[in-house]
């Protein structure tokens, strides 16, 4: 049943050429514009072209998250589709799973279409281990990122889910250094940076592809906590639709 349902979320995605289009093709637009000019030059003691790649697949892998549930959940509860899924027989929990699965095969694709591409057109040359790390890690590391999503689709109505999905994901992105290097961010914020989890992933993802990141470990705590506190949001925004819809 899971199987057949995550399926059926893959083609339900897929359906969506303006999802699949930017979920997988504007990380490698924006590697175009901000890794290739660098390619050459050294960043952070490692090639400012993998630095940039693995800045570019945090954001990458982020976006999938935060736009499959936030919006998606959102549109479907503006055609009550959760309201038809509570009528079938399908079980709560497996509706939620396939939604984790197919999101999670997205970020997957988007993760292989920009190591390709960098690889390829970037000359961004990483040990075979080294990419396969990088992915899992970020794969695992973006669950945070889907309950935050999740809480999004169920906090917002579907006319604002992009504008809050955007508004909240986008200063991250900047605020983490995803863009631009964070030594070259103001200083406020760079003090504020290692309180936002997509600096803790982004520093997971620097520091495998080679760059000196002292206290990994701290940022793999971060992230389980900010995954236990979106949860609870999560849930407790689950709860309040299910009484409003259902009493």
């Amino acid at each position: 049943m899971l199987v057949a349902q995550s399926r059926a979320e893959l083609i339900k995605l897929w359906r969506v050429p303006a999802f699949v289009l930017l979920s997988m093709t504007f990380p490698i637009v924006l590697y175009v514009f901000i890794g290739l000019p660098r390619s050459d030059r050294i960043l952070n003691g490692v090639s400012a072209g993998a630095y940039v790649l693995a800045s570019l697949a945090v954001y990458g892998v982020v976006s999938v998250m935060l736009h499959s549930f936030g919006n998606s959940l959102a549109n479907e509860r503006a055609q009550r589709m959760h309201v038809l899924m509570r009528a079938t027989p399908l079980p709560g929990w497996i509706y939620l799973a396939a939604r984790v699965l197919t999101a999670l095969a997205f970020a997957l694709a988007t993760q292989v279409a920009l190591c390709v591409f960098g690889a390829a057109v970037g000359n961004v040359g990483l040990p075979l281990a080294t990419w396969a790390l990088l992915t899992i890690s970020l794969l695992l590391g973006s669950l945070p990122f889907i309950a935050l999503g999740f809480a999004i689709g169920y906090s917002v109505s579907p006319g604002t889910a992009p504008a809050a999905v955007n508004l909240i994901f986008l200063p991250l992105s900047f605020a983490s250094g995803l863009f631009v290097p964070l030594s070259q961010l103001p200083d406020i914020v760079q003090q504020l940076a290692p309180y936002l989890p997509t600096y803790h992933l982004a520093r997971i993802a620097w520091s495998i592809i080679g760059v000196d990141t002292p206290d990994v470990k701290l940022s793999i705590l971060w992230l389980v906590a900010y995954a236990g506190a979106f949860a609870i949001f999560a849930l407790r925004s689950f709860g309040r639709e299910e009484m409003k819809e259902f009493g």
